[in-house]
Order: structure tokens, then C-alpha cells, then sequence
């Protein structure tokens, strides 16, 4: 069967038109979905202006270093050891672990955004890659206010203000605060799929408005789709400098104590 020119030339322009349209509607969209992310991170300005004066009033905090003692949980296994803590607002972070009986371990991360990496390193010293989707976290685990200080904050970070809720596993109400990295120079699918994996949740102490727990979801390394419940918990402030460091912080994977740190010095620039 034969077709005419015209015929041709309408279905042509059918199909371009209607890929025009797909795409006006997806950049309306997407526009729309950052237009909206603005509004909530503006909404959220009042909350984490005074969670940044809660925990350093008088500068800006570029880097940080805390020591202390720790203790590593791992099934019937309890280690402990010494834990020094590093980080830098260029996003550079680094947990390095001296136990008894496992040996060193070393967790570190680089850059900020789409560029983060992070891996692990055991006591035999070979580095072990973490899946990118769990360095995409928002807020610095061991330290959130660091992360968050208002004057530092990325046009690509998106906060928004909950109000008051439980945050975690726990039934504690906490002034909420919810995090999550938006792009917009991705395409639609990742956009949202980096969203997802970005989300953290913050629990700050109604009182004090300093982090009292850090909650996200991680990947295994493996691939494996099922995800993993981090949760960090804060607390025995001290002021060091004029910072607000938390001198007890544990981490809780899937509701269970993996690592408990005693800080015991901070460094603050």
C-alpha cells in the first residue's frame, strides 16, 4: 500500500509535535518540582538559622577534628579501641578506627553531590568501593550542624522543615528538619532516584535545637535492593571554642548498636 507525501509529512509532524509537547511538559514539570524545592528550603531559613547559631554563634566552622574511644558491635563481637574523626565543609570526611582485635578501619569521603565517592578500608589495608547512592548524604553523620550552617548552604540541597515529629525509630518528638539533594541540570529519572537515596531525616532537641539523631536508609555494597536503617544519636554536648560538639555519638544499623564513640578532644579550623 502506497502512502501519499501528505500523509507522510501529517504523521511526521503528529509525532514531532507530540515529542515537543513531552518535553515542554517534563521541563514544566521539573521546573515546577524546583520552583517548589526553593520554597521549601526558604521555609526551612528560620530552623537552620538557629540550629547554626545553636552550634557555632560567632563563625563559620570549616573543619573539625575529634579523638576519643570507641567500641565496635558486630553480632556476638564487642571490640573497642580509639576513633579519630576528620572533616572539611568541601565535603572530605574520615572515621579512622584502631580496634583490639579487628585492626584498623578506615571509612572516608570525597567531594560533595553527583562527585562524591567514599569507601572502607580494613586491617588488611585494601579499599573497598561503597556503592555511590550512600555517599550521597546530605549532612556529615558524626557531625550534621557542620554540614548544614546556613551561610554554606549548596543551591542544590533542599531542607525541609517538618515541624515537630518523631524522627528515627524512636517515639521522641523532635523539631524535624528533612534533607535531600535536587539537581537540576539531571534528567527526570535520575533527579528523583538521587532525591530518594539523598533523604535524611534530622531530629533536633526541641530545647537546645542542637541534632539529637540522624536517621537515612543505605544500600548493601552488593547491589542488593533491601535497604539498610542508619541512625545516629547525639549527645553530652560540650562547648569547645564556641562549638557545640556532641561527646557521645553512637551509630545504630537496622535498630542495632554497631559503634559507640566516647569524644574525649576537639580540634575546631
Amino acid at each position: 500500500m502506497k502512502v501519499s507525501c501528505s500523509a507522510r509529512f501529517a504523521f511526521l509532524l503528529s509525532v514531532t509535535t507530540h515529542f515537543a509537547l513531552g518535553l515542554a511538559l517534563l521541563a514544566f514539570e521539573s521546573s515546577g518540582a524546583f520552583a517548589q524545592s526553593s520554597a521549601q528550603t526558604a521555609s526551612a531559613i528560620p530552623l537552620i538559622s538557629q540550629l547554626t547559631t545553636a552550634f557555632a554563634p560567632n563563625e563559620v566552622i570549616q573543619q573539625v577534628q575529634l579523638a576519643g574511644s570507641a567500641t565496635w558491635y558486630a553480632g556476638s563481637l564487642e571490640d573497642s579501641g580509639t576513633v579519630t574523626l576528620t572533616a572539611s565543609t568541601n565535603g572530605s570526611s574520615q572515621m579512622n578506627l584502631s580496634l583490639e582485635t579487628l585492626g584498623q578501619r578506615i571509612e572516608s569521603e570525597a567531594g560533595t553531590g553527583t562527585n562524591a565517592s567514599c569507601e572502607w578500608t580494613g586491617a588488611n589495608g585494601v579499599a573497598n568501593a561503597i556503592d555511590p547512592g550512600n555517599c550521597w548524604r546530605p549532612a556529615l553523620w558524626f557531625l550534621p550542624d557542620l554540614s548544614l550552617q546556613s551561610s554554606l548552604l549548596p543551591s542544590y540541597l533542599v531542607v525541609s522543615d517538618l515541624g515537630t515529629s518523631p524522627v528515627g525509630q524512636g517515639s521522641a518528638l523532635y523539631r524535624h528538619l528533612q534533607c535531600e539533594l535536587l539537581f537540576s541540570n539531571l534528567s527526570g529519572d535520575f533527579v528523583t532516584y538521587m532525591a530518594t537515596r539523598s533523604t535524611s531525616d534530622l531530629g533536633l532537641d526541641p530545647v537546645s535545637l542542637l541534632p539529637a539523631v540522624l536517621a537515612y536508609s543505605v544500600l548493601p555494597d552488593n547491589g542488593e535492593p533491601t535497604p539498610i536503617a542508619m541512625e545516629i544519636r547525639y549527645s553530652q554536648y560540650q562547648l569547645v571554642q564556641g562549638v557545640e560538639i556532641p561527646f557521645h555519638i553512637q551509630r545504630y544499623v537496622n535498630g542495632s548498636l554497631q559503634l559507640d564513640i566516647l569524644v574525649n578532644s576537639a580540634q575546631i579550623n
